[in-house]
């Protein structure tokens, strides 16, 4: 069994190896190198690291074969290579530490794989075995480098320990070798089954994620759609994009991981990129995980995604973060029917929030749609309540910001997409809010801030920390507080044109400030 090394002890390893300069024969550089080793596997980590650390894949060369090097001696003096260079290098630096090595030579799936390709002729890469405590063991110092762009323009140092002794099971996902020895699982896969598997770059193991599906690169909608899901070992944030469009999918962030809903807007072939990045990563970056060719030939005309929405939609560990719990609606889409939604979280932590309602196919002013929600917020729970003003789909976004902050601006923390297909809604909005209704506040009743004319009305709500409730109109009506908190009264809506809820904080003071404001019909 291959002796393992301690996380302490690699970070003392790559430090080590990564800083050694370099020289002028591979020989001298070996020896300086040895000098930090004490096993096979030390040595063998060591020449790898460095590699990885010190060489630059030739883009140059790549597009031009007479610039580019392959010899030892040449890749050390340039610290330029492609994939030959790089084995080649490894290989030659082995044989002077004494570790037997050897150059594979296959087909791959890098950077700039062309998503569906079949692969024919002459391999279009190079790695490395090694023979250490009995058995053979797979790495690739050209990927554990860094990667290029998808033109081959530009290298990027990027450390990937995924390619250093990674198992067979999992190097096979992009490397296949023409000898079939050298893939070192049994049974053996055709190239057939190599080239529909889907696509993982080593980033889609080094950050934690174990699992993916569809499992074959080349996924066909059915109804118009595709669903991909990624699970991992930690919290992690995705994006996508499909040709380069990135509002064309619902995205939903789990536990350890995603759901995508892929959505074309039209008939074709598609390609899907997929990135990641851990919670904990201290890289602002995403790195490019994997890869799907979506072929779709139905779109589904009755459900198109709106403009205005972002990625990720629902409740997530995101979402809880930011101090938002226990979700009443945990799935990125709710249905209803009857056009009313109640929205409900458990709050960890004193939040202000902000809300907006939008959508593509009910055409209102911003200030109206704001009309047809209406927050309560009691302790440590919120509640959005909605009221559609007609049928659609819809865009509800949720805003918050600690209360001790002084910053105006609340966060982005939650959105939802809300479809209602009944066209036979059409509610009212909520009454008008002024600054006497604060956190703390409930409404019962009436909740629709248009009220019939001529007739009785019966007020329940709740406002903590005021002496007198009154609804002023035509008359005043003043409310009486009950056992359970609530100020409850009836008025009748005569000759006004609005019914206002009126608050003091003193007993027999004649000065109110407004609360609540409601419009009275038209007769």
């Amino acid at each position: 069994m291959v002796e393992t090394i301690t996380v302490i002890a690699f970070i003392a390893t790559y430090l080590l190896s990564s800083q050694v300069n370099p020289k002028s024969s591979v020989q001298d550089l070996v020896n300086e190198l040895l000098m930090f080793a004490s096993s096979d596997l030390e040595k063998i980590r060591m020449l790898w690291i460095w590699i990885c650390c010190h060489i630059e894949y030739d883009v140059k060369g790549y597009h031009n074969k007479d610039l580019k090097h392959d010899g030892p001696n040449d890749v050390l003096k340039t610290g330029k290579a492609v994939c030959a260079g790089y084995s080649g290098l490894f290989c030659q630096m082995c044989s002077f530490a004494g570790i037997e090595c050897t150059t594979i030579e296959g087909y791959s799936k890098g950077y700039n794989y062309d998503i569906g390709k079949k692969f024919v002729g002459d391999a279009d890469h190079a790695w490395n075995a090694v023979f250490l405590d009995g058995k053979w063991h797979l790495l690739d110092s050209t990927w554990g480098a860094g990667h290029v762009n998808e033109t081959c323009t530009k290298f990027t140092f990027k450390y990937v320990e995924f390619y250093f002794f990674t198992h067979p099971t999992l190097f096979i996902n992009n490397h296949f070798p023409i000898d079939e020895k050298w893939q070192l699982i049994s049974p053996k896969i055709p190239l057939k089954i190599f080239e529909n598997m889907v696509f993982r770059t080593g980033e889609f193991y080094d950050i934690g994620l174990t699992y993916i599906h569809p499992d074959v690169q080349v996924v066909s909608t059915v109804n118009g759609r595709v669903i991909i899901n990624v699970e991992g070992q930690c919290p992690t944030y995705f994006m996508f994009n499909l040709d380069g469009k990135k509002d064309c999918a619902i995205l939903t962030i789990t536990k350890f991981g995603m759901k995508l809903e892929v959505l074309p807007e039209k008939t074709g072939e598609f390609k899907l990129k997929i990135y990641a990045k851990p919670l904990k990563s201290e890289e602002e970056t995403y790195s490019f995980i994997c890869a799907y060719l979506i072929k779709c030939d139905f779109i589904e005309e009755n459900f198109k995604l709106p403009k205005s929405f972002h990625n990720p939609l629902g409740p997530s560990w995101i979402t809880e973060n930011k101090g938002l719990l226990r979700p009443s609606h945990p799935e990125p889409i709710i249905y209803s029917d009857d056009g009313k939604i109640k929205i409900r979280f458990m709050l960890n932590r004193d939040l202000t929030f902000t809300s907006k309602l939008s959508s593509d196919e009910v055409q209102l002013s911003d200030e109206v749609m704001r009309n047809h929600i209406f927050k309560n917020q009691q302790g440590n729970w919120v509640e959005f309540q909605i009221h559609l003003p007609a049928a659609g789909l819809y865009v509800f976004a949720i805003f918050a910001k600690e209360k001790k902050k002084r910053s105006p601006t609340h966060d982005h923390v939650c959105e939802y997409l809300i479809s209602c297909p009944n066209r036979n809604v059409h509610w009212p909005g909520f009454p008008k809010i002024f600054s006497s209704w604060t956190d703390g506040c409930e409404l019962v009743e009436p909740l629709f801030g248009i009220l019939p004319r001529n007739q009785m009305v019966t007020f329940k709500l709740k406002i903590p920390h005021v002496r007198k409730v009154l609804i002023h109109g035509k008359t005043t009506c003043p409310l009486s507080m009950t056992k359970e908190g609530y100020w409850e009264g009836k008025c009748f809506t005569q000759d006004s044109k609005y019914l206002s809820v009126g608050v003091s904080d003193k007993m027999f003071d004649t000065k109110f400030t407004f609360a609540l404001q409601y419009e009275i019909a038209d007769s």
